[in-house]
């Protein structure tokens, strides 16, 4: 039963199959070459996540200079009118107020204003300190020319000895008085350091160097990476040490990668306002998990999108079975309507005679018995009761005759008041003589109409396959010479064919 089920459902399908088989293993082909180029690329992912925080590092430090400068800038334009201080104590003040409103101006934390000689004055949010002698760095600016701008990286501010680890930055701008006389502005930043705490993911080794790699900001507490070592003493050897020196100096591209021989990734990025540049260096090892990650997310999604082609397959499957078990069922119930005959609920002459003979080609040898009936003087019962009764007549004798036999039996109406009946398989003599007397006490007492019932009597002829015929034709035959002897005897009985 399973078998028979299981191969009608593949001739059924077997038009799906080639195609559906051909795309499945087309879709599983480009899936699995998608995930093999994909775990080649998966480290080119973790490095472009690296990259990325790099990038992300030097925009936030370019942001923070652009403003210091820009303070600056103002501390400038504000002081070249002002004639040297000191001898002045009107003049001390306006300019402690000037560097008082700058710290409103930006992210600074301290502004100051140096004489040629390097004493000054310091302005913190809270309070103004003046230098009597140069501070320890003083030698580094004093250099510049009225009109540069530098930018620095201490660890001692003038007032306060910094953390050795991160320090400050420091922009500073050379400018002249009214008088003519030198004179410094400077402007103390210390939030470079949270722009490199921010935007690392926490295996990230952000730093600050200078154009001689020495390292002036870190965002790692490690002891490796130590504020004031040259950077490129830890990450390499001389080859890409000299490769990495190169890049800063000549800026070719926007950022570069180095893949030290100490199991380090670098991202250089130069900085675009300085000589300074922004590193990101990251362990292999780390790479690799970030690598792992990306294999697994794209494993992930593969998985997903084979299950999700068989998901869509099975519901287009299913959906065709749905779809073709409705068509069958609209083309069964079409053809059983087209098979029926409207008054009766039987089957037409058509339907009769080629369920019969499909019945008869496939058991040539199984013995049935063929009845055809006939109502007796149905002409003179539509004249005289109406054509109305006479329909009613037909529609109650053909439902009870149906009613008589097995569904598997095939009973239906051949002419006006003509029905036909072929039981099928009745081996013994004794199941044809069963099958005859329902036939003999249905013609003899069969009645109809509302109310009060009018006997309508029916002849009948019957012919037993195959001895009496091996074909449709020549069995209707028979039964029909049988039907002629019942009316020609009296009607209201059943005749047997007799050779």
């Amino acid at each position: 039963m399973l078998r028979n089920k299981l191969v009608s459902f593949i001739k059924r399908y077997s038009q799906w199959f080639m195609p559906i088989t051909v795309l499945m293993v087309a879709m599983m082909v480009f899936l699995l070459i998608f995930l093999y180029h994909m775990t080649g690329d998966s480290r080119s992912h973790a490095q472009a996540d690296i990259v990325a925080d790099a990038l992300l590092l030097e925009r936030s430090v370019d942001l923070k200079q652009k403003a210091g400068i820009s303070v600056l800038s103002m501390l400038q334009k504000a002081m070249e009118w002002k004639d040297a201080p000191y001898t002045d104590e009107e003049a001390t003040a306006v300019m402690e107020k000037i560097l008082a409103d700058s710290m409103d101006a930006g992210p600074g934390y301290q502004a100051a204003v140096f004489l040629a000689d390097g004493t000054g004055l310091i302005r913190t949010k809270e309070e103004s300190v003046r230098l009597t002698e140069p501070v320890g760095w003083f030698d580094r600016i004093q250099a510049l020319s009225p009109g540069e701008t530098k930018t620095i990286h201490v660890t001692n501010d003038g007032i306060w000895d910094l953390d050795p680890n991160y320090g400050a930055v420091v922009h500073v701008g050379a400018f002249n008085f009214a008088d003519g006389s030198k004179g410094y502005v400077l402007y103390f930043d210390s939030s470079w350091t949270e722009a490199l705490s921010v935007t690392g993911k926490g295996k990230s080794l952000m730093t600050i160097v200078d154009d001689d790699w020495n390292i002036l900001i870190r965002s790692s507490v490690s002891d490796y990476f130590v504020r004031g070592t040259n950077y490129w003493t830890l990450v390499g050897d001389e080859k890409t040490n000299y490769a990495m020196k190169t890049y800063l100096k000549t800026r070719t591209s926007k950022y570069n990668i180095y893949n030290a021989p100490n199991d380090y990734t670098v991202v250089v990025i130069p900085m675009e306002n300085s000589t300074w540049a922004a590193c990101v260096s990251v362990s292999d090892h780390y790479i690799g998990s970030l690598s792992s990650v990306y294999f697994l997310n794209t494993k992930k999604l593969v998985i997903e999108m084979i299950i999700s082609v068989l998901v869509f397959f099975a519901l287009l499957i299913l959906m065709n079975t749905i779809s073709t078990i409705k068509r069958n069922r609209e083309n069964k119930a079409l053809g059983e309507k087209a098979d029926q005959d409207q008054l009766t609920g039987l089957r037409n002459k058509a339907a009769t005679e080629r369920d019969i003979s499909e019945f008869m080609r496939n058991n040539t040898t199984t013995q049935s018995v063929l009845f055809i009936l006939d109502i007796d003087n149905f002409k003179t019962v539509n004249d005289t009761m109406g054509h109305s009764f006479g329909d009613d007549v037909l529609h109650e004798f053909g439902f009870s005759l149906g009613a008589m036999f097995r569904a598997s039996d095939i009973a239906g109406r051949i002419g006006g008041d003509e029905f036909m009946v072929f039981v099928k398989s009745l081996p013994s003599d004794d199941l044809v003589e069963k099958e005859s007397k329902k036939i003999r006490e249905f013609i003899k007492s069969f009645r109809a109409g509302e109310g009060v019932k009018r006997e309508i009597t029916a002849s009948a002829g019957a012919a037993i396959f195959p001895r009496d015929g091996v074909d449709f034709d020549t069995l209707y035959k028979s039964a029909d010479k049988a039907l002629y002897e019942s009316k020609r005897s009296g009607k209201r009985q059943l005749s047997f064919f007799r050779h």
